[in-house]
């Protein structure tokens, strides 16, 4: 009776296991297409900034790409009504801006804002579908997400700092929130060494690259540098991203 039943619960454990492991791929899906509305978010702000004096068409193509890696992810879900509804009002509201012509464009700044509205509500539902997910997931792949998502955030935020009339749509806006997300980062980053001792070298170089743009991103106004920034912290957003993918992998 013992064996028969040791049997049975090794049986169930087979059984879950493809499921399991299945949530989890569909959780890093999730967390992916949502980093990735970060980056459309962060290249589209570069590319209508108006301190910017040339506006450069790899900024337009970032996003683009980002763009079309969203909708790979999408169609990867099966393209769930919550997620695709508001992605699509996102990318209509993008195709409207670069309908505009040239000048008008540039200066478009009322589309600019809505766009933004668009990625809060987007990203709003993509948390959700998130938080619906990530029982499955051990803390330490939390952990890399978690990393990745305020990475994103605070580049996002950043670039939106040089925009008087676009709100922040994608955290709740607060006295602080700029050092909040900052102190987050540098903490988490001494957790995941101590998670992850045999990738201590890739989160020392992260660890190098977040120090090197760190002073420029809390004096906006008196050293911009975009593009930097955005060169930087997305190289340690897509480096996170990929741990996270191996993690569940192996």
């Amino acid at each position: 009776m013992l064996l028969r039943l040791k049997g049975l619960i090794a049986l169930t454990l087979l059984c879950l296991a493809p499921l399991a492991h299945a949530n989890l791929q569909q959780l890093q899906t999730v967390h992916e297409f949502r980093s990735e509305g970060y980056t459309v978010g962060t290249y589209l702000l570069i590319d209508n900034n108006l301190f910017e004096r040339v506006r450069e068409p790899g900024n337009r193509e970032s996003y683009r790409e980002a763009l079309s890696r969203m909708e790979n992810l999408l169609r990867q879900m099966d393209s769930p009504p919550q997620l695709r509804v508001p992605f699509d009002t996102f990318v209509d509201l993008i195709r409207e801006l670069e309908a505009l012509p040239g000048e008008e464009a540039h200066y478009g700044l009322a589309t600019v804002n809505r766009i933004m509205k668009a990625h809060g509500a987007l990203d709003e539902a993509t948390a959700a579908m998130y938080e619906e997910l990530k029982g499955a997931a051990s803390d330490d792949l939390l952990t890399l997400h978690q990393q990745s998502l305020e990475t994103s955030q605070i580049l996002t935020l950043y670039q939106n700092n040089m925009f008087s009339s676009i709100g922040v749509y994608f955290l709740v806006n607060k006295e602080g929130l700029f050092e909040t997300l900052d102190q987050s980062i540098v903490a988490r980053s001494e957790q995941l060494k101590k998670l992850y001792p045999d990738q201590s070298g890739a989160f020392s170089r992260m660890e190098k690259q977040y120090q090197f743009v760190q002073p420029r991103l809390q004096n906006p106004l008196y050293d911009w540098v975009p593009t930097i920034a955005a060169f930087y912290l997305q190289r340690n957003i897509e480096t996170l991203n990929k741990m996270a993918r191996e993690q569940i992998e192996t």
